[in-house]
Order: structure tokens, then C-alpha cells, then sequence
């Protein structure tokens, strides 16, 4: 899983040299859902958006393409691997060992979600509000 989660950073890191707004929240958020839905909950019906809120039509085919790859890639390896659980799925995209020919990590593409926020179903059971957990007392 290492090898194809490199490829897509390494991928990414491509367009972002010429696309800064790649780095943009409404971008990384997009491509996280994307991975989200079509890797880490498996919906067999998932197709990769078009638009993931890059300024132009090619940036956003050249993400469209990575994600896509990175979905497909995963997915095969996922099975060979026996990896069918959400967390075990989340947890390969979330690998801080893997990185970027220039040294950038996942979280720095895509965000980190983290997994004691979900149920085994990939539910979401406890979300930031605020910049904090729901549950924190504030204290």
C-alpha cells in the first residue's frame, strides 16, 4: 500500500508546483472525500468528480486522474491484502511514514481525519466543532 499511496503524493506534489491552489482547504477537503467514498467506504457506485475546485479545467482532469488511479490501485491491493475494514483502509491513506519526493506526507495533500471519530462502518460519531471535539468539556 506504501507504493501506490507514494505515487499519488508524488503525483499531487506534480500538479501543486504549478497549481498552488491544490493546497487550498476546498481542495484538499475534495480530494479526501473522493478517497474517502472510493477507497476507504468502498460504495461500489462512487464515481470521481470532475471538479475538485481547481482554476482550470486541465488541473482538475490531472487530479481527477490521480485520485482515480490512487482509488483504483488501492482498491485491488486492499483485497489482495485482506484489507476490508474502514479503519484498516483509512489507516493506509493516513501513513505519515509515506512521503513525497519533496518530503510532504498525506496530511499535507489531503488532511487527517482521525479514526476514533468513526464507527467500524466509516459513520462519523464524534466531528470538530469549533476547532475542537464535540466531546471535549472545554476544560
Amino acid at each position: 500500500m506504501k507504493d501506490i499511496l507514494k505515487n499519488l503524493l508524488n503525483r499531487l506534489e506534480v500538479i501543486g508546483e504549478d497549481h498552488e491552489e491544490l493546497f487550498d482547504s476546498e481542495v484538499r477537503q475534495n480530494m479526501s472525500n473522493a478517497i474517502v467514498e472510493g477507497f476507504v467506504r468502498r460504495w461500489q457506485a462512487y464515481t470521481v468528480p470532475d471538479d475538485f475546485g481547481m482554476f482550470s479545467e486541465k488541473a482538475n482532469e490531472d487530479v481527477k486522474s490521480a485520485i482515480a488511479q490512487y482509488i483504483t490501485d488501492a482498491s485491488e491491493k486492499a483485497v489482495e491484502m485482506g484489507l476490508h475494514r474502514f479503519h484498516d483502509r483509512l489507516n493506509a491513506v493516513q501513513d505519515g511514514s509515506v512521503r513525497s519526493f519533496g518530503g510532504n506526507d498525506y496530511d499535507e495533500f489531503l488532511g487527517h481525519s482521525p479514526s476514533e471519530f468513526f464507527d467500524e462502518s466509516g459513520n462519523v460519531i464524534r466531528a470538530i466543532v469549533g476547532g475542537r471535539s464535540e466531546s471535549d468539556s472545554g476544560c
